[in-house]
């Protein structure tokens, strides 16, 4: 926040309902009494689960509602970091034209893999269980595995995409135009059958927007880029962390922000941004 705060600025933040009242009052209290600051009601979050988007649904119509001015509305997590200076980004914003910024790609993208997996299958929940419906190996148990996927592949069912929509994928964090937000927001008005499908999908807040803006005749205004460094070499779910081994790598990016950072495995490196942009 203290890294970000411009005159032209304002900030939107959720914090998880899962945070004890304790935590969440450290953080909203110093920041409670800025006029550029508000804080959204908050959402239980779980992973994989469509809060991820109802959150960002919900930040897009606060910034939209009080802030007449604004012109970029930019997505990152707690564990985000910039990576260029307030007046870079200011000037990269301004020589923009007014382009919008979302990673995306198709099924056919050699690296797509099972991605569509995501949405062919009915996703659920119960308690730490998570169920994909009629996908087979969900289970942790073989044993358990072995009655079912007996049963999961006799079921030729699987989900229809919403007609007249090309599926893409991408990252859950973007850069959008006022144009874009406000496209977006004006859409899951008008398409809530679009939206209740996304809320049985896996990891919607990675296929959610880049569908709706790609699919929309502002397209090509849309640039394939985050904008976010991370770095996804282990081939894990997640990307790694990042220390001070990784600062001249990911300093010389073109990107303006960079994730995951966590201040209690590594908390110099973020001392090292500031003083390389400050």
């Amino acid at each position: 926040m203290r890294r970000l705060r411009a005159p032209d600025t304002s900030f939107v933040i959720h914090v998880d309902k899962n945070t004890d009242d304790a935590t969440y009052e450290r953080i909203a209290g110093p920041l409670g009494s800025l006029s550029n600051v508000h804080f959204l009601k908050r959402y239980r979050w779980r992973w994989g689960h469509f809060v991820s988007v109802r959150t960002r649904l919900t930040g897009l119509q606060e910034v939209l509602a009080s802030d007449s001015r604004c012109d970029y509305l930019i997505a990152i997590s707690g564990q985000s970091y910039p990576i260029k200076s307030n007046r870079y980004i200011h000037q990269f914003l301004q020589e923009s034209g007014g382009r919008s910024f979302i990673q995306y790609f198709t099924k056919e993208a050699p690296w797509a893999g099972k991605w569509d997996e995501r949405h062919i299958y009915w996703h659920s929940s119960w308690g730490r269980w998570h169920f994909a419906f009629p996908k087979t190996d969900i289970f942790e148990s073989p044993a358990v595995n072995r009655v079912w996927n007996v049963l999961a592949k006799r079921v030729a069912f699987r989900r229809r995409f919403p007609a007249g929509f090309k599926p893409f994928y991408g990252s859950a964090f973007w850069c959008l135009s006022r144009e874009c937000a406000e496209y977006v927001l004006e859409f899951t008005q008008r398409n809530r059958s679009f939206v209740r499908f996304f809320g049985r999908t896996l990891c919607p807040s990675e296929m959610f927007f880049q569908t709706i803006l790609l699919n929309s005749t502002l397209s090509d205004r849309i640039v394939n880029d985050d904008l976010l460094y991370t770095d996804f070499s282990q081939h894990l779910a997640h990307p790694a962390l990042l220390g001070k081994n990784d600062f001249n790598r990911f300093m010389s990016r073109s990107d303006l922000f960079a994730r995951k950072f966590d201040a209690t495995v590594d908390g110099e490196v973020l001392d090292m941004i500031d003083a390389a942009i400050s």
